[in-house]
């Protein structure tokens, strides 16, 4: 198990460094080596998580079911968290709390997000930018994880979670946007393990299988493609609820468009604070510039634009900025590259299988 590095642009200021992080065996030993390897990120990641958040980890942790849904449904995701915990030698609590961000969401009304992701899709591509709370930045990392139980996986993330976005080698890969007005369920499956879930599977109808399957504790839309094409689906306490591809091809951004499974006060408290209208917003300029038959170098020109903006700036009024970016190449030969950051500070890089 390695940590490898790739040089960036030469420009001072930019990002220069890229890390993946080798993690292969049971889901123990995968996540003792993330732990161990990414220590320092880590611990570095926990505690600007805890200047940041209103509530203790306790409360996510002991305080709903949320984790004993993991142990019934995924229990080797459950015993990952606490290899990442023992293997960077932090409080498992701290690291499980952590990676229910998008529960944390709806459980702490307040926290509702400004802004969130943009995600495309067609034909052989799929890409999106994922967007986080700034005190986050700095934490990106790509796992490249090799389990004993399942297909290769690219996964980018934040350092100590599971999974924000990822593919695997059988060529399946899952974007996901945040649907703050939709229902959550605090015994549905939080998303970073939904997401795991997805990349488990070893094509599309098995990927979509299983997010029809699971319970879902947040509103989320995921985006799950292979070279066969790609389906969208709003996933909710409700259930998944699939979405029709716009002219051929997928864009979403952070509004549900076919799920009715609203949660009234969260939609209000959304609309109130403009991030319903800048959803819209970000929906109409991709759907007048992303075409059917869209490249990913085009969908990567498209996530760097500041205009709407699709790609979120790091200013004081905004606390969300754009985390980082992934480009997927879907088919027999998948194709995965990932900007830690924004354009500003990272360059694009490929780490291949």
């Amino acid at each position: 198990m390695t940590m490898r590095e790739g040089k960036g642009e030469a420009d001072v200021h930019l990002r220069a460094a890229m890390t993946v992080i080798e993690c292969a065996g049971g889901h123990l030993e995968m996540g003792r080596a993330h732990g161990e390897q990414a220590r320092e990120a880590v611990r570095r990641a926990l505690e600007v998580w805890r200047e940041s958040t209103a509530r203790s980890s306790a409360e996510l942790v002991t305080g709903s079911p949320l984790l004993g849904t993991v142990r019934r449904l995924l229990p080797g995701l459950a015993d990952e968290l606490r290899g990442i915990a023992e293997g960077a030698g932090v409080p498992f609590a701290d690291v499980v709390a952590c990676n229910w961000m998008d529960e944390a969401w709806w459980m702490r009304r307040r926290q509702l997000r400004r802004h969130g992701c943009s995600v495309v899709g067609a034909g052989g591509c799929l890409a999106q930018n994922m967007d986080l709370p700034a005190f986050m930045d700095g934490s990106q990392l790509i796992l490249r994880l090799r389990p004993q139980d399942g297909p290769e996986q690219l996964v980018l993330t934040s350092a100590g979670m599971l999974a924000l976005t990822g593919v695997n080698a059988a060529g399946v890969a899952v974007c996901v946007n945040t649907l703050g007005m939709l229902n959550g369920d605090p015994h549905g499956l939080p998303v970073a393990a939904v997401i795991r879930g997805v990349l488990a599977q070893r094509d599309r109808a098995a990927a979509t299988a299983f997010l029809r399957g699971v319970p879902h504790a947040s509103g989320q839309h995921y985006a799950v493609g292979d070279g066969g094409g790609i389906d969208s689906l709003e996933c909710s306490a409700g259930g998944a609820v699939p979405v029709a591809l716009r002219r051929g091809r997928l864009v979403h951004t952070n509004h549900a468009l076919a799920s009715g499974d609203l949660d009234a006060g969260a939609l209000r408290e959304l609309s109130e604070r403009g991030s319903v209208r800048d959803s819209q917003a970000r929906l109409r300029f991709l759907e007048a510039s992303w075409r059917a038959e869209g490249t990913a170098a085009e969908a990567e020109e498209l996530l760097a634009d500041d205009t709407v903006p699709i790609c979120v700036p790091g200013v004081p009024e905004w606390p969300i900025r754009t985390f980082g970016s992934v480009s997927y190449g879907l088919g027999e030969a998948p194709r995965a590259r990932f900007r830690l950051g924004l354009p500003s500070v990272a360059a694009w890089v490929e780490p291949g299988w």
